[in-house]
């Protein structure tokens, strides 16, 4: 379950906020402007992620190594992960 709320509603309750992602499992987005800008989430979940991410991040270092003893290398090119917005 997940429930979505601004910041400023947030502040008081970030107690309760945090006892029902703890102890519930509840995921809370919080908001900026009605933008989701942040998201308080059980532990064990923001893990798996953190797991996952160095999981994804092993695996294409394998594959630049393995090319590299084969010969194989290719270049990469270097691609921006975080949208720019001023443009």
């Amino acid at each position: 379950m997940s429930r979505e709320m601004s910041v400023t509603d947030a502040r008081p309750e970030l107690a309760e906020i945090t006892n029902r992602a703890a102890y519930g499992g509840e995921t809370t987005y919080l908001t900026k402007h009605g933008r989701r800008t942040a998201a308080v989430v059980p532990a064990h979940s923001a893990q798996l992620l953190e797991d996952l991410e160095e999981l994804v991040d092993g695996e294409q270092v394998r594959e630049v190594l393995d090319a590299l003893a084969a010969g194989t290398e290719t270049r990469v090119p270097f691609r921006r992960r975080t949208v720019n917005r001023d443009n």
